[in-house]
């Protein structure tokens, strides 16, 4: 679990990189890099924090999903 306390808004280029990594380390799929940091970083909850960080995770895998 990734403790993140007074965290600042996360961005899209944040999620994207998480995303890479995740793939890359883990050889997983796009989809599960995307479950996977929902556990791991909203730790289940998606709105943990925030609207703005909530609309650039959604923003980074659609970029990623294109790609």
């Amino acid at each position: 679990m990734i403790m993140m306390k007074n965290a600042a808004i996360l961005s899209e280029e944040y999620f994207v990189s998480y995303f890479r990594l995740l793939m890359n380390t883990r050889g997983c799929t796009v989809e599960q890099a995307y479950q996977l940091t929902v556990e791991q970083i909203f730790e289940g909850d998606i709105n943990l924090f925030g609207e703005d960080t909530k609309k650039n995770f959604k923003l980074a895998y659609q970029a990623i999903k294109g790609n």
